[in-house]
């Protein structure tokens, strides 16, 4: 609580501090229009009476939003007129939305306390979208009245379940909502103390909680009872402690995101034919261990599993990206499955992993023989090439050699010491999109030795021949023919 024996001098002194440091945050916009959360607290009342004291100066158009979670009855009820009723004397419009929490908290299986955040994440979502939709996105924000003790409360109860230097961040002052507004927060550097004492200078009268002074949650544990015992036996700053660790962990978590973001940029795919997110691992391996996690994360974000990841499943799909098997896998929540193929790490729905693979119907017999010895029979379905000449560049890798269908980076020599994309060949070929995915290929790495005859081909030659790359062509001087067989698979 506020000190009452402080002088009313003091009291305004703060009072006026607390709309210097919401004006000089920053992060409030001139000219913004601003989605206000309020539930008519002391925490939102502080935030939307600092907004409306600049909205002149500063040209903010300011729209309050209460939501009724029906969690407290009558109570509920009476919250909700009294939020109307502090907006109209601001000459401000409060909307309101109302939603059966327990409920939504029933038809999901989770806490009461988790519904509302979300029901109120994208309640604000949805207004600032209808706001959007006549003045455009970019100048919309969500205002959130979170403050410097919520920043040091959640700080210690992410401590205390366990987390990394993203939860060790805290809570932002600015971040991008799930529609893509910035959701912003005035007051995260202002202490509990000084938004009661802005409410006294100012004469406001907010509407309380009572079950925020009931020890019945962990959030409310940790306020009423171990926050004030830490200070009493410990750290009488250790509120101001777990807010300059919050900052220090946001710096790192910052650097290493931007790295771990730049990373994903460049090797992170799309598989439109199997709803599919690909991820080159070819030098995922060599980063550093923090970086593969959170590019681990990302991957696990972009395919709408974050909510339901943890620290021993991010764990495993490193094992995934380290391990020397080739086509590992591993289930994951919401019907996902990650499975490595070579050098990539594929996200993809179960029912896309469990589709017939084409090259399943077939195996290789790669051989190397004696020129003298290379005599195929009529009708084989195969491949010749200069093996001395393949075995330089790829060294003993003949084992190597992979029957697949195509993947991004494929390339076929021709002529000249050039190459083509395998994009560009079966668009050369006239092949059409949905079948680009069932034509096979013989490859090493992304460098394509065969693309085997196919139907599809608008070539009579290639339709009954495929085409070879011309890298390692036999000729008059060629002693050892690297022989590849396609063969019917044996299962």
């Amino acid at each position: 609580m506020a000190d009452t024996k402080r002088s009313a001098e003091e009291n305004n002194r703060i009072a006026a501090s607390v709309l210097d440091r919401v004006q000089g945050s920053g992060i409030v916009s001139e000219g913004a229009v601003i989605v206000v959360g309020f539930s008519g607290g002391p925490d939102s009342l502080c935030l939307l009476h600092t907004l409306n004291e600049l909205a002149d100066s500063m040209s903010l158009t300011l729209v309050p939003v209460h939501v009724n979670h029906h969690l407290r009855g009558e109570k509920a009820d009476e919250e909700q007129a009294r939020a109307i009723e502090i907006c109209e004397k601001m000459d401000l419009d409060c909307l309101v939305y109302e939603i059966d929490c327990q409920e939504m908290a029933d038809e999901l299986g989770i806490s009461t306390e988790e519904a509302g955040r979300m029901a109120r994440y994208q309640i604000f979502d949805d207004a600032a979208a209808q706001l959007a939709d006549h003045i455009g996105p970019e100048n919309v924000f969500i205002a959130l009245a979170h403050n410097a003790d919520d920043q040091s409360e959640t700080v210690l109860m992410r401590l205390m379940r366990g987390t990394g230097v993203h939860g060790l961040a805290g809570i932002s002052a600015v971040r991008q909502s799930d529609a893509g507004f910035l959701i912003i927060r005035p007051l995260i550097d202002v202490t509990r103390d000084d938004i009661e004492t802005y409410i006294k200078v100012n004469k406001l009268r907010p509407n309380i909680d009572e079950s925020n002074a009931v020890a019945d949650v962990t959030r409310n544990k940790i306020r009423l009872k171990l926050l004030p015992y830490i200070e009493k036996n410990y750290n009488p700053n250790i509120k101001q402690a777990l807010r300059r660790y919050a900052e220090i962990a946001a710096i790192d978590d910052s650097f290493m995101e931007d790295v771990a973001l730049g990373f994903c940029a460049e090797n992170m795919d799309f598989d439109t034919v199997r709803d599919a997110l690909v991820l080159d691992i070819t030098e995922l391996a060599g980063q550093h261990v923090a970086i593969c996690r959170r590019v681990i994360v990302n991957c696990l974000k972009a395919v709408g599993i974050m909510e339901a990841s943890s620290y021993d499943l991010v764990l495993t799909l490193l094992n995934l990206v380290y391990t020397s098997n080739p086509s590992a896998s591993l289930d994951l929540p919401g019907g996902m499955i990650a499975q490595r193929e070579y050098d990539n790490l594929v996200f993809m729905p179960k029912s896309a992993a469990e589709e017939k693979n084409p090259a399943d119907d077939f195996r290789l017999m790669p051989q190397v023989l004696m020129r003298k010895d290379f005599n195929p029979a009529e009708g084989d379905i195969y491949a010749a090439f200069d093996f001395d000449a393949f075995n330089e560049v790829h060294p003993g890798q003949v084992g190597n050699l992979c029957l697949r269908t195509r993947r991004e980076g494929d390339f076929i020599p021709i002529k000249d010491g050039k190459s083509k994309k395998l994009q560009d060949f079966f668009v050369d070929e006239k092949i059409v999109q949905s079948e680009r995915d069932k034509i096979l290929v013989v490859a090493i790495g992304s460098e394509i030795l065969w693309i085997v005859p196919n139907a599809q081909m608008s070539s009579a030659r290639h339709r009954e021949n495929g085409r070879f790359s011309q890298k390692y062509q036999i000729s008059d001087t060629t002693e050892r023919v690297l022989f590849i067989e396609l063969l019917e698979s044996l299962w």
